[in-house]
C-alpha cells in the first residue's frame, strides 16, 4: 500500500509528537498521512515520534534533522517503513528503537527491488567477519530483524509488492533463512570442530575422508514459501561412510585424544545448531525448530545417515505422509551435494510409477483430521487449515503430483505456486482453474502474514471480534468504515474458489475403479446394457462421495464388501440411484467405521428404514419403544419374528448412534447414555417374551410365582450409563418373595433361573439377523460359582458377610434396569445399606492396590509395544480405582457419591466436596476422556477390541487420524503415541499419590 494514494478512510491524519522545531518539516505531512493508514494511527503515531527522536550512535544528533527536506525519495521512503514498523508489524519497532541506526541505513536501500540471495549471503558473511562466538549469535539476530524489517516494508507496499507478485515476499522470507541457517551451521561447526576435531574415516588404504552434515528442509521452507512467524522442519543428514569402513570411529583429536562415532558427532553439532538458531537472547531468536518429520519423530535418533534415511523411506517405514512431506525437501545448509543426491535416489519412492491412490487418499484422510480438531471453531476462520484455506490449495497441488509426477517430471515442484503453473502447462488443471487457484494461494499467504506480523506470533485465525478485524483488515489496506465486512466479503470469495474446485482427474479415476468394483462383484447384472448405465451412474456419485468421505480408502473397502453382500438384487442398486442423499450418507459411514460398516455389510435392509429420515437425531425413552413396536410390526409373532424384531431394532438404533457421533453431531456422555438407552428398551422387551416362553412350555410352575418380584440389575456401563459400542452387558438378577410364601424359595428359584437363562439366550443367541449383546453375570454373589439368580435377602447377607472389597466396587454402578419397580425400590435400599457399612477389610487402601496391580500384570500384559487402555498402566481402570476408593471411603459423609453415575460426575463431586486436588482432578478428566474417545475410536472405526492396541501396528495412523491427529504434528501416529503416553504417564501419578498413601484416617 502506497503511502501517496488518496483514497478516501475514516481515520484523521494524527498527531505525531515532535520537537517544535520539526512540526514544520517538508516530509512531515506525507508521514502524518501515512500513520493515518495504519491499522491503530495513534498508537502508530506514538512508536514514530520515538523512533525519529531516539538519538544516533555516537552522536546527539536526532534522526530527524538528518532528513533532507527537499528528498522526496527519502520522505516517500521514511513513510512507508514506519507504516511497516510502528503500524502493521509493530514488534519491530523495539527492534527499530534498539538500533536507531538502522533506519538512515535503511532510507538507502533500494526497497522497490527483493535482495538478490547472493549478495544478502555475501553481507551476512560480512555482518559475521572476525566476531567470537557470543558476538556472532547476537549479529545473527541483529541481521534477521533488519532484513525483516526490509521484506516487511517492502510486502506492505501494493506497488513494491502487489498481490499477484506475493510469492517474491515467501522467496525472500526463505532466502533469509537459508543464510541464516548456514550461518549458524558454520558456528556450530566451529564449536564442534575445536572440541572434537574433523569428522573423518580412514580408508584401507590409510586415507583419510571428511563426512559431512546436511540440514534439509522440509514444509514451507523446501518449498521456498516460508511465512512471517513459522517453525523451520529440519532432517538432519549425514553422510555414510563406505560399506568397507568401520563406521563406528572417527579419526582422534589431534590434541585431544577424543574419539567420537559418526552419530555421537553429528548428534552433538545438529543440538549445538539447534541452540544457536533456536534459542531465545536479548536480541531474540532466530526460529523455532520443529524436527518431528524426522524418521520415527521425537522417536527416533535426531541425525541420520544418508542410507539410514534411504532405508527408512524404502523400506515401507514411512508413512504416507511422510513421503509426501518429502516432496518438498531441499538441502539449505552444509553438505547440500549430499542433500540433492540422497533427494534424488528417493524420487522413485515418492513419485511411483503406477498411480498412488493410496498416498493421495492418505493425504485427504490427514488433511481432514486436522480440520476436526483444529478447523470451524467459533473464533474464526483458520486460513491455513479451514475448508477453503491454504491446506485444501496444498492438497490439490500434492494430489495431482503423486498420481502424474512418476510420468511427467516438470511437475515435481516443491513450491505450491510452481506446480499450480506447471498442472496448468500440462493440461491437469485447465488455465482458469491453475491462475484461480494461485490468486486465491497469494491472497490465503498475505493474509496469513499479515496475521503473524502484528506481534511475530504463529497464528493462522482470523479474528472474529470486530476491533481486531478491521485492524487486520486495514493492514491490508482496507479503510473504509466496513474494513471488516469487506475483508470478510474478500475471503470468502477466496475461499468459494478453492471449495469450488473439484479434482475432476482424481474423481474420474476413482469413478472408474468404483465402476470396476461393480462389475467384478456383479458381471451379470453389468452385462445388461440398462443396468450398465445404472452403475455408471451410481460410480459418478459414489467418486465423489468417496472423495469427501473421512477416509476414501476404508471407503472403497467397506463399498467392495457392501456390493458384494447385497448381490445381484437390483432393488439396493435402484434405490441408492433414486435416493442421491443415501449415496452421500453411506459413503460417509463407510469411510468413517469398519464397525458401523459392518451392519449394512451383513444386513443390507437396514439400508431403507434407517435413511428415511437423514436428519433423524438421538430418540428420547418414549420414542426408542414405539420405534420397537413399529419395528414388530414387520415381523411375525412367533419365536423367529420377535428374535429379529429385537435385533433390527437394536441394529438400527445403533447405527444411528453412531452416524450421529462420526459426524461430530453429538458428545461423548450422550453417545455412552443413548447406547445405554438402547440397552435397556432391548432388555426390557426381552423380559416379557422370557416370560411368554416359559408360560407356553409344559413344565408345571406354581401359580403363586407367575408374578414373582423379579429384578435386573445393571452394572459396569451398563450400571453407570456409560456403555460403548459392542459391549457386553454386565447383569445380576435378583428376587424376593413375600414372607408368607417363603417355603417356596428354592422352587421359585429354579423357575427363576430358567426365566432368567431365556432372557439370556433371547439377547444373546446368534440369528441369521445377528445378536443384540452377549451377556455377562459373573458380578453376581459368588461369581459363577453361585446361583444365577439370588433373593434380594440373600444378596444383602452376602454382602454383609462374605464378598470381597471389589464386590464393595462393583456395587457402586449397579442399576435396576427391568423388572419389578417395588424391588427396583427395595433393592436401593439394600445397596445404600451396603455401601454405607463398614468396608470388609482393615485396609481396603492397600487391597484395592493389590487388586487393581494383580490386573495389570495379568490382563494388561503390556510387552513391547502392546498398549492396554483399560487394564494397563495409566489406564481406565486407574482413574475408576481411584474414584471407587475414594466413594468408598467417603461416601458415608457424602450420600450424593453413592450415585450410580459415570466417571465425570463423580469426578466432578470429588472435587466439589474438597476430596480431589484441583490439579489431580483435571488430569483425570482430561485423561479419561480422551481414553474414552480412544475405546470408541477402536471400536466404532476398526471394529477390534476395545481395550488393546500395538504401538508398531500400521492400522495405528489411520486410529490416529480418527482421534483427529493431524500430518503436521510430526505423523498421526507418534502424535496420537505421545499423547498416550502423556495422558497415561499423569493419570498414574495421580493413582500412586492416592493409591499407596496412608489409610483414611491413618
Amino acid at each position: 500500500m502506497s503511502s501517496s494514494q488518496t483514497s478516501q478512510h475514516e481515520s484523521q491524519s494524527p498527531e505525531i509528537p515532535l520537537p517544535e522545531a520539526y512540526r514544520e518539516a517538508s516530509w512531515l505531512p506525507r508521514l502524518r498521512d501515512s500513520m493515518a493508514r495504519a491499522p491503530d494511527p495513534e498508537s502508530a503515531a506514538q512508536w514514530a515520534a520515538k523512533l525519529l527522536t531516539t538519538p544516533l550512535p555516537g552522536s546527539r544528533d536526532l534522526l530527524c534533522s538528518r532528513l533532507e527536506a527537499n528528498d522526496a525519495e527519502r520522505s516517500e521512503k521514511l513513510a512507508r517503513i514506519l507504516l511497516a514498523t510502528c503500524g502493521i508489524a509493530p514488534f519491530l519497532a523495539s527492534h527499530l528503537r534498539r538500533h536507531p541506526e538502522w533506519l538512515p541505513a535503511l532510507l538507502d536501500e533500494t526497497l522497490a527491488e527483493p535482495r538478490d540471495a547472493e549478495l544478502l549471503a555475501a553481507r551476512a558473511r560480512e555482518r559475521l567477519g572476525g566476531l567470537e562466538a557470543e558476538a556472532a549469535t547476537a549479529a545473527l539476530r541483529e541481521f534477521k530483524y533488519y532484513e525483516l524489517i526490509r521484506l516487511t516494508a517492502r510486502d506492505c507496499c501494493e506497488d513494491w509488492v502487489p498481490l499477484a507478485r506475493s510469492g517474491v515476499t515467501l522467496r525472500e522470507i526463505s532466502q533469509l533463512a537459508d543464510v541464516l541457517l548456514t550461518a549458524a551451521l558454520g558456528l556450530a561447526r566451529s564449536a564442534v570442530e575445536s572440541q572434537h576435531g574433523m569428522p573423518r574415516w580412514l580408508d584401507g588404504e590409510g586415507k583419510t575422508h571428511e563426512l559431512d552434515l546436511c540440514v534439509l528442509a522440509l514444509g514451507k521452507l523446501g518449498s521456498s514459501e516460508l511465512n512471517y512467524s513459522s517453525d523451520v522442519d529440519l532432517v538432519y543428514l549425514y553422510s555414510s561412510p563406505p560399506e568397507s569402513v568401520d563406521p563406528t570411529r572417527l579419526l582422534q583429536h589431534p590434541r585431544k585424544g577424543s574419539a567420537l562415532s559418526p552419530p555421537e558427532y553429528f548428534t552433538r553439532l545438529a543440538q549445538s545448531f539447534g541452540h544457536l538458531v533456536a534459542g531465545v537472547t536479548p536480541a531474540g531468536f532466530l526460529y523455532r525448530i520443529d524436527l518431528e518429520l524426522r524418521p520415527e519423530g521425537n522417536q527416533g535418533p535426531i541425525v541420520s545417515s544418508e542410507e539410514a534415511l534411504v532405508h527408512y523411506y524404502e523400506g515401507g517405514a514411512a508413512a504416507t505422509w511422510e513421503k509426501a512431506a518429502f516432496m518438498k525437501a531441499r538441502p539449505v545448509a552444509g553438505d547440500l551435494s549430499l542433500g540433492w543426491r540422497t533427494i534424488r535416489r528417493l524420487d522413485p519412492v515418492i513419485y511411483r510409477s503406477t498411480m498412488d491412490y493410496a498416498a493421495v487418499e492418505g493425504i485427504r484422510k490427514l488433511k481432514r483430521s486436522i480440520e476436526r480438531v483444529h478447523g470451524s471453531r467459533p473464533e474464526g476462520f483458520n486460513v491455513k487449515i479451514d475448508a477453503g484455506g491454504i491446506r485444501d490449495i496444498e492438497f490439490i497441488a500434492q494430489g495431482l503430483q503423486l498420481l502424474h509426477g512418476a510420468r511427467i517430471p516438470q511437475i515435481r515442484e516443491r513450491s505450491t505456486q510452481r506446480a499450480l503453473r506447471r498442472l496448468g502447462e500440462v493440461g491437469l488443471l485447465t488455465s482458469e482453474q491453475s491462475r484461480s487457484l494461485l490468486a486465491a494461494y497469494h491472497f490465503l499467504r498475505r493474509l496469513e502474514n499479515r496475521i503473524q506480523m502484528e506481534g511475530e506470533r504463529q497464528a493462522h485465525r482470523v479474528p472474529r471480534e470486530e476491533p481486531a478485524r478491521t485492524r487486520l483488515a486495514r493492514s491490508l489496506g482496507l479503510l473504509s468504515a466496513a474494513a471488516g465486512e469487506r475483508l470478510e466479503a474478500g475471503i470468502q470469495a477466496q475461499r468459494e474458489r478453492v471449495l469450488a474446485f473439484s479434482l475432476g482427474s482424481l474423481s474420474e479415476e476413482k469413478r472408474d475403479r468404483i465402476l470396476e468394483l461393480f462389475m467384478r462383484n456383479q458381471p451379470a447384472l453389468a452385462a445388461d446394457s440398462g443396468n450398465r448405465s445404472l452403475l455408471e451412474t451410481l460410480a459418478d456419485r459414489f467418486a465423489r462421495a468417496v472423495a469427501a468421505s473421512p477416509d476414501p480408502e476404508r471407503c472403497i473397502n467397506n463399498l467392495d464388501r457392501f456390493i458384494a453382500s447385497i448381490g445381484s438384487r437390483r432393488f439396493y442398486y435402484e434405490l441408492l440411484f433414486d435416493r442421491p442423499e443415501l449415496v452421500e450418507r453411506l459413503a460417509g459411514l463407510f469411510g468413517a467405521s469398519r464397525f458401523l460398516s459392518n451392519y449394512f455389510i451383513n444386513h443390507p435392509r437396514l439400508i431403507e428404514p434407517l435413511f428415511a429420515d437423514p436428519d433423524l437425531l438421538l430418540l428420547t425413552r418414549e420414542q426408542l419403544v414405539a420405534g420397537l413396536e413399529a419395528t414388530r410390526a414387520d415381523f411375525d409373532l412367533a419365536l423367529e419374528g420377535a428374535l429379529a424384531t429385537l435385533r433390527v431394532f437394536q441394529h438400527q438404533q445403533i447405527v444411528n448412534v453412531g452416524l450421529l457421533d462420526v459426524a461430530g453431531k453429538i458428545e461423548r456422555s450422550e453417545v455412552e447414555a443413548s447406547l445405554s438407552e438402547i440397552a435397556e428398551v432391548c432388555i426390557e422387551a426381552a423380559l416379557p417374551l422370557a416370560r411368554q416362553l416359559i408360560a407356553d412350555s409344559r413344565e408345571p410352575m406354581p401359580e403363586n410365582l407367575a408374578e414373582v418380584d423379579f429384578l435386573i440389575i445393571g452394572m459396569g456401563k451398563l450400571g453407570s450409563r456409560e456403555l460403548s459400542y459392542g459391549s457386553d452387558l454386565d447383569l445380576i438378577f435378583i428376587y424376593a418373595l413375600p414372607p408368607e410364601d417363603q417355603g417356596s424359595a428354592p422352587l421359585a428359584q429354579h423357575h427363576l433361573v430358567r426365566l432368567t437363562q431365556r432372557l439370556i439366550s433371547i439377547l444373546q443367541t446368534p440369528t441369521r439377523e445377528g445378536r443384540c449383546y452377549e451377556i455377562d453375570a459373573r458380578l453376581r454373589p459368588s461369581g459363577n460359582q453361585g446361583s444365577l439368580v439370588t433373593s434380594l435377602d440373600g444378596f444383602r447377607r452376602y454382602h454383609q458377610s462374605a464378598a470381597a472389597i471389589w464386590e464393595r466396587q462393583a456395587l457402586l454402578r449397579a442399576r435396576p434396569v427391568a423388572g419389578s419397580a417395588t424391588l427396583a425400590r427395595a433393592f436401593e435400599v439394600a445397596r445404600m445399606e451396603i455401601l454405607e457399612s463398614p468396608l470388609p477389610v482393615a485396609a481396603p487402601r492397600g487391597e484395592i492396590h493389590d487388586i487393581r496391580r494383580r490386573m495389570e500384570i495379568e490382563l494388561a500384559r503390556e510387552i513391547g509395544g502392546h498398549r492396554n487402555l483399560k487394564t494397563g498402566r495409566g489406564g481406565m481402570l486407574d482413574v475408576e480405582t481411584v474414584v471407587q476408593f475414594l466413594q468408598l471411603a467417603h461416601g458415608g459423609e457424602h450420600p450424593e457419591l453413592l450415585r450410580p453415575d459415570g466417571i465425570d460426575a463423580q469426578l466432578g463431586r470429588l472435587l466439589a466436596y474438597e476430596l480431589l486436588a484441583e490439579r489431580d482432578a483435571g488430569v483425570l478428566v482430561a485423561g479419561w476422556a480422551f481414553l474414552q474417545r480412544l475405546s470408541s475410536r477402536l471400536r466404532i472405526v476398526e471394529n477390534r477390541s476395545i481395550s488393546d492396541f500395538d504401538e508398531t501396528q500400521g492400522t495405528l495412523e489411520s486410529l490416529a487420524g480418527q482421534m483427529g491427529y493431524p500430518a503436521s504434528a510430526g505423523g498421526g501416529r507418534k502424535s496420537f503415541l505421545r499423547d498416550y503416553r502423556e495422558h497415561t504417564d499423569a493419570i498414574r501419578g495421580v493413582y500412586d499419590r492416592i493409591l499407596k498413601g496412608s489409610e483414611p484416617g491413618g
